[in-house]
């Protein structure tokens, strides 16, 4: 980490996708993070840089800092290739496109896969097979595909759907729910998942008495058994300790790296855990940020 007695002062300019409290919460703890390695952080919206240009907006600073995707995506196009960029709140970097051409490294909001089901398995031990809807005609659904069944746990398997086999979305949802699954796995696919279809797969799941997880707390208060999301002060933290990294040595800046997040945060849904005769363990729920129970 770098000292306090830097003969410079480092400047870092943070660049949010919006004033949305997540991407501002996130802001804050990047200069809470910064500010003590003598770090000189500002901080704009992307609106502006890209009305005013990255000159004006920007200048020359050691580091720009993303948060959420739509930052990340226009200056991972846009911002010299001389200025380091890192980011976080980005779901998906890869569909993002932020894998691919200039070196910029980050933290996603997405989980591995093996995070996310031993969460799984902890609440379904007796789980093995996963259903899923996808993509064939899109190349981001099919690498979605093959990243879950490379990183299912041993003894998982893969029961798949693909969405535009079918006239709608709601006739592959009453595919996926006929086959013999365990759970129901779901991804943050904007192509695939909107509010209509999140209430038609959760509706039919239910029906079918086949739990599902969710990509977010939002979609576990829907109606999801379990999911998981993550805290945007966390972000922050682990996106300026990356930037203090590569400061300090600028080969650990080589490359485009997508860090999946430190900490994140469990929800857990009891209606629907009642409504499936399915016991949460208390190793679980004592660990969860967000429990979703009848009201009284």
């Amino acid at each position: 980490m770098l000292g306090s007695t830097r003969a410079l002062a480092t400047t870092v300019v943070v660049v949010r996708t919006s004033d949305a409290e997540p991407y501002t919460q996130a802001d804050a703890a990047v200069r809470e993070r910064l500010t003590p390695h003598q770090f000189i952080v500002r901080s704009v919206l992307i609106k502006d840089v890209s009305q005013q240009g990255v000159q004006a907006a920007i200048g020359k600073p050691d580091a720009v800092i993303a948060i959420g995707t739509s930052a990340a995506r226009w200056l991972h196009k846009e911002l010299p290739g001389s200025t380091q960029l890192a980011y976080c709140m980005v779901s998906n970097a890869r569909d993002a496109g932020l894998l691919d051409g200039r070196s910029i490294c980050g933290v996603t909001t997405d989980l591995t896969i093996g995070q996310q089901f031993g969460l799984i398995a902890e609440a379904l031990p007796h789980a093995h097979v996963v259903g899923t809807l996808y993509r064939s005609d899109d190349v981001a659904g099919k690498n979605a595909l093959a990243a879950l069944a490379g990183g299912l746990p041993a003894g998982w398997r893969v029961q798949s759907v693909a969405v535009n086999d079918y006239p709608s979305v709601a006739e592959a949802i009453e595919a996926l729910t006929q086959k013999s699954v365990d759970v129901i796995w779901t991804t943050t696919d904007p192509k695939l998942y909107d509010s209509a279809s999140v209430r038609a797969l959760l509706l039919a799941a239910l029906r079918a008495r086949i739990p599902v997880w969710g990509f977010s707390p939002a979609f576990v208060r829907a109606g999801a058994l379990l999911g998981v999301g993550v805290e945007p002060r966390s972000q922050g933290t682990q996106v300026a300790d990356l930037v203090v990294q590569f400061i300090a040595d600028p080969a650990k800046a080589a490359g485009s790296t997508a860090h999946s997040p430190d900490q994140f945060q469990i929800a857990l849904n009891f209606i629907v855990a009642q409504q499936l005769n399915i016991v949460i363990p208390d190793s679980l729920s004592s660990r969860a940020t967000y429990v979703y129970r009848t009201e009284k």
